[in-house]
């Protein structure tokens, strides 16, 4: 049992690690500092994409943006960072 939180911890830290790429990369590709032209970079934003956007897509619905900032990132982090803590803590009781 306390393989699986494990393995529940690690993938959850991965998919943080991997939105905050996304939500750098997205602000980088906006303020034109990379170019979304190239192969390799829109391809590493598509991926990065797919992943989150489902998720982003869900919260957006609930939460709308304040202006042109878009709050669905750190709802995510901050959903993710409490499952992270509950588990820590159920892991640590058993």
């Amino acid at each position: 049992m306390n393989a699986l939180l494990i393995l529940i911890n690690e993938i959850i830290s991965l998919y943080l690690y991997t939105l905050f790429a996304y939500v750098i990369m997205g602000l980088l590709i906006q303020f034109q500092l990379i170019n979304s032209n190239n192969k390799l970079i829109s391809t590493i934003f598509r991926a990065l994409l797919s992943i989150h956007e489902p998720v982003l897509g869900k919260i957006r619905r609930y939460i709308p943006m304040i202006g042109s900032m878009d709050l669905s990132p750190v709802i995510v982090i901050l959903l993710l960072s409490f499952l992270k803590n509950l588990l820590n803590d159920f892991r640590l009781g058993l």
